[in-house]
């Protein structure tokens, strides 16, 4: 165990200890560096303790008939967080240090002022990395009681599942909460204000969730919003006119926005807007050894964007001499819901805005593999944008059984420069859903094999116009 020293300078201080943080400590740990970590909450952030780790539970112990869900979910999730707080507080090169940090004026070294349970406490150090994660987006809804709504801080503390619940927002934790509940045999309704659910993806993959959402008996209302709740008779009365009665909870599920309010950004000079902290892809702020990974930047709001983020900050502290060339991955996203949904690549405006001439898009409904026909599946396509000739991936999205594992497949074609053509003749086991990528391939191929000048040629011209356009 490593005790924490006030008079020592140490390598780096992370402030927060979710999943960015965890990794970042470990990481530096791992390079023979000492570290202090500083977290206020509990150990794990909120993948661990009120968002990835729980949910996941919720989904699996509703779609597995678990007696009892809520309790179970909550001792899936705790011993967890017992496991990773008793990790960090027994590493040998890492100091826990409990309370809120914040940064200060000094430079060099840095020193963090930490706010703790038994005092005031100064930490220094060479290299300071705010981790400190994001927060439910909250806000009031006439008429609605305080006690009838939630977010995803809450819903875990249930002790059943509601009679009937309205989930505002119509991205990923709305959809993997709507999956649970309506297992769990609540009335589920969704109100989305945009136009459409998953407004980032592909249009195709957001009418295929709302038709398997619907098909289920979930409610799905987009371009509205509660105007106002009617508390007497438990009813959300919709701005297109529309009313929801019975309701028993509100779940607020519109987005997350990054932890800023008392990190002492401005004291240290250190550069941030609403969506975030300032920081490039390798976690560099605007200050020198001052650097900021995960959701608290605006960059990434997932686990693995944090982890990924967090990894490039561990190699430029520790290898300082090391050239930092090189963007980051492929970054996948992933939703949990029946179905889920999987997408990797450029995002959908990024496709949009290439030239049409270069670039081409195919489809796979997955109900037409045999794997579909086996498992009498009705809702499940693949979408990609690929490029002319080369048929390297743009952009792939799935939504299936297992999407989130078999996206995969793309991101590790996008990272190494991998297109449909050079797919084309790989084996994928049978009966599997990853047989849609040879399907994709096969089409592909079929469409520029016998017409290579005149596919060439399109790529060409994509890509000059394309250079135009930047």
């Amino acid at each position: 165990m490593a005790a924490f020293d006030p008079s020592r300078t140490y390598r780096a201080a992370v402030i927060g200890a979710g999943s960015g943080g965890l990794t970042l400590a470990v990481g530096l740990a791992g390079f023979g560096h000492d570290v202090v970590l500083i977290e206020g909450g509990d150990v794990g952030g909120d993948c661990t303790n009120l968002g990835c780790i729980p949910s996941k539970a919720l989904l699996h112990a509703a779609s597995s008939g678990i007696e009892d869900p809520f309790t179970w979910t909550r001792a899936k999730r705790d011993h967890l967080r017992n496991d990773e707080t008793e990790e960090m507080a027994t590493h040998e090169r890492i100091a826990l240090v409990r309370g809120w940090g914040r940064l200060t004026d000094h430079r060099s070294p840095h020193v963090v002022a930490v706010d703790g349970p038994d005092g005031p406490v100064e930490v220094r150090a060479e290299h300071v990395i705010v981790a400190a994660g994001s927060e439910p987006v909250r806000f009031p809804i006439d008429g609605l009681a305080a006690h009838r709504t939630i977010t995803n801080e809450e819903i875990f503390e249930l002790e059943r599942a509601p009679r009937s619940i309205v989930l505002v927002g119509g991205g990923p934790i709305a959809l993997e909460m709507a999956t649970a509940l309506a297992d769990l045999g609540t009335a589920v309704s969704i109100v989305e204000l945009r136009e459409r659910l998953l407004a980032a993806e592909d249009p195709l993959v957001s009418s295929t969730v709302a038709d398997a959402l619907e098909a289920r008996g979930i409610a799905v209302h987009t371009g509205t919003t509660i105007e106002r709740f009617d508390e007497p008779t438990s009813t959300a009365l919709l701005a297109d006119g529309t009313k929801i009665d019975e309701v028993e909870l509100v779940m607020l599920a519109v987005g997350r926005r990054p932890k800023l309010g008392r990190l002492g950004l401005d004291v240290a000079g250190v550069e941030h807007a609403p969506g975030g902290i300032v920081a490039d892809d390798w976690g560099r702020t605007n200050v020198d050894g001052i650097w900021a990974v995960g959701d608290v930047t605006g960059n990434t709001l997932t686990t693995h964007g944090a982890n990924a983020i967090g990894r490039r900050t561990v190699q430029a502290i520790a290898l300082p001499r090391v050239p930092k060339v090189g963007g980051p991955r492929a970054m996948p996203a992933a939703i949990y819901s029946r179905p889920q949904v999987a997408s990797v690549g450029l995002s959908v405006d990024e496709v949009e805005r290439r030239h049409p001439a270069g670039r081409r898009r195919y489809t796979v409904d997955l109900a037409s593999i045999d794997r579909g026909y086996t498992d009498d599946l009705e809702h499940g396509m693949v979408v990609v944008d690929v490029e002319r000739f080369t048929g390297r991936i743009l952009r792939a999205a799935i939504v299936g059984p297992a999407a989130a594992e078999w996206i995969g497949i793309f991101t590790m074609a996008i990272d190494h420069g991998i297109g449909l053509r050079k797919m084309f003749g790989t084996v994928h086991p049978y009966p599997a859903y990853a047989q849609a990528v040879g399907k994709l391939a096969d089409e592909f191929t079929s469409d520029t094999l016998p017409a290579l000048p005149k596919e060439f040629a399109a790529m060409v011209r994509g890509r000059l116009a394309d250079r135009r356009l930047r």
